[in-house]
C-alpha cells in the first residue's frame, strides 16, 4: 500500500545563502515556526504549441520556465531577552530588510534596495522535500481585535525535483516566542499625535518579486517597494477628528505590540501618508478605516523600521 502523506507532519526552515541561488543545507536552528503553509511544487509560464489541424482538439503546451513558491505565516511576536534575534529574521532579510543587533537592547530591520539577501527553503512534507534556493520574498503584518496577528510571508525562489528523505529533520525553535493577543492590555496604535482604538491593523512591505529567466539568467528578484498598510480605529465626532480632511496629509505612525520589557515588537513610519476613509462596524460602534502609505525620506529606504 501507497505511504500516506500526513499534513500535520510538516517541517519548514530557512538558511541565508552565501551564493544566491547555491542551496544551503538548513540545520535544526533553522526551522520556523510557521502556520498556513502553501507550496506551491512547480509554476511557470506555459506556452501553447498552437498548430493547424485538419480537426478541433486540444494542443499541447510547453511550460518555458519553472520556479517554486512557498507561504506560510509566523506570529508576529517579540523575544525574550532583549537584544535576541527573533526566530524570523532571517525571512525578513530575504523580504530586502537590513538586520542590525545590539546586544542586551534590540534588533532593527531596515529596508534596503542593495545587496539584498537570499534564502533557501526547505519545505518536508510527510517526508517529501521541497527545496527552494534562491528565494525573495515579501512580507504583511496583520492583526485583529481579539486574535493573535501574524507575519504573512510569501517568497518565489528556484525548482528542484522533489526528493525523499527517510526522517524527517531535526528542529530547534527557540528563537520563536508565542505571539500575545491584539487587545487593550497588549497593542498600542499611534496616527499622528494620538493613540486610537483599533479593530484591525495591515503594515505590508508591498515588495515586488519577479522570476526572470533569460539564456544566461535564471533568478529571482526584488525590483521595487511600495509599502502600504491600514488601521480600523473607532470613528470620531468631526469636531473631534475629521478623517475626510485628513486625507492625503503626511504623519506619523506607530505600532506597539507587547507592552512589557520582553516580548515586544514596534513598527514605525515617520511619514504615513492617509488615504480616503471607508466606514465598517464593529459590535454595532461605527469604525473607520484609513489607507495608510508609508513614503521613504529623500535619503530612502527608510519609510519603515521594525524594532525587536
Amino acid at each position: 500500500m501507497a505511504d500516506v502523506i500526513r499534513l500535520r507532519k510538516m517541517a519548514v526552515l530557512a538558511a541565508i545563502e552565501t551564493v544566491k541561488g547555491t542551496f544551503v543545507v538548513p540545520v535544526a536552528a533553522d526551522a520556523l515556526e510557521v502556520s498556513n503553509v502553501t507550496i506551491t511544487p512547480i509554476e511557470g509560464d506555459e506556452v501553447d504549441y498552437d498548430i493547424v489541424r485538419a480537426h478541433f482538439g486540444s494542443v499541447e503546451s510547453v511550460l518555458v520556465t519553472q520556479y517554486r513558491k512557498m507561504a506560510f505565516r509566523v506570529g508576529f511576536a517579540g523575544v525574550g531577552t532583549a537584544g535576541a534575534i527573533p526566530g524570523y529574521s532571517k525571512l525578513l532579510r530575504g523580504c530586502a530588510m537590513s538586520v542590525t543587533n545590539t546586544v542586551g537592547t534590540d534588533t532593527v530591520f531596515e529596508p534596503v534596495d542593495d545587496a539584498i539577501e537570499s534564502l533557501s527553503l526547505y519545505a518536508v512534507v510527510g517526508r517529501n522535500v521541497y527545496k527552494m534556493p534562491g528565494a525573495a520574498g515579501t512580507c504583511k503584518i496583520e492583526g485583529s481585535g481579539k486574535q493573535l496577528p501574524w507575519m504573512n510571508f510569501e517568497f518565489t525562489g528556484a525548482f528542484v525535483p522533489v526528493e525523499t528523505v527517510p526522517t524527517m529533520p531535526t528542529q530547534n525553535t527557540a528563537a520563536f516566542m508565542l505571539p500575545l493577543g491584539v487587545n487593550k492590555a497588549n497593542t498600542r496604535i499611534k496616527l499622528d499625535s494620538a493613540y486610537w482604538a483599533c479593530n484591525a491593523f495591515t503594515v505590508d512591505l508591498g515588495n515586488e518579486v519577479v522570476k526572470q529567466d533569460l539564456t544566461e539568467v535564471d533568478e529571482t528578484e526584488i525590483t521595487g517597494r511600495k509599502s502600504v498598510g491600514s488601521i480600523t480605529i473607532r470613528d470620531t465626532l468631526a469636531s473631534t477628528q475629521d478623517w475626510v480632511g485628513m486625507v492625503n496629509k503626511t504623519v506619523p505612525f506607530e505600532l506597539v505590540h507587547g507592552l512589557a520589557a520582553t516580548n515586544t515588537v514596534k513598527v514605525e513610519a515617520a511619514r504615513a501618508q492617509i488615504g480616503k476613509p471607508t466606514f465598517a462596524e464593529a459590535d454595532g460602534i461605527q469604525m473607520v478605516t484609513l489607507p495608510l502609505r508609508f513614503i521613504p525620506s529623500d535619503a530612502g529606504n527608510d519609510e519603515l523600521v521594525i524594532t525587536v
